[in-house]
């Protein structure tokens, strides 16, 4: 996520929506200082599940209070991460996905763009059952 922000409730909104779409793991962009430090509490205010990435350990501690031991400083000992582009439609990132777990990754790292909630929520081409139930 990035540390500028537009509207505040926004970008809550967008990090509630990520959490409730099944991200894992949640950093912030633009490296440390008080800018990031207050980004990150307030989404730990905010959130119940999500893990918060540190980006230097110097935080932890108090991050880790606020979030409820959700904090960490890189990613969890025996997991592979990978940072990928964001892919351009659904079908992108269904085989993205595909690819980096058969190549062992336990997650990707994808920098924030509004499209991912979407492709968390439905990351199969053909499933949009969602949009099924909102015409009832």
């Amino acid at each position: 996520m990035p540390t500028e922000l537009g509207d505040a409730a926004e970008f809550l909104a967008d990090v509630r929506a990520l959490e409730a779409a099944g991200a894992d793991m949640i950093a912030v962009e633009g490296g440390q200082g008080e800018a990031v430090d207050a980004v990150l509490g307030a989404i730990a205010a905010i959130t119940h599940r999500v893990r918060l990435r540190v980006p230097d350990g110097q935080a932890l501690g108090v991050l880790d209070k606020l979030s409820r031991g959700r904090a960490v400083a890189k990613e969890p000992d025996g997991e592979a991460w990978v940072e990928v582009p964001m892919p351009p439609d659904r079908e992108s990132w269904a085989t993205m996905l595909r690819e980096q777990e058969a190549a062992g990754a336990h997650g990707v790292i994808v920098r924030w763009d509004p499209r991912l909630i979407d492709l968390l929520r439905n990351p199969e081409p053909e499933d949009r059952s969602d949009l099924l139930m909102s015409t009832g």
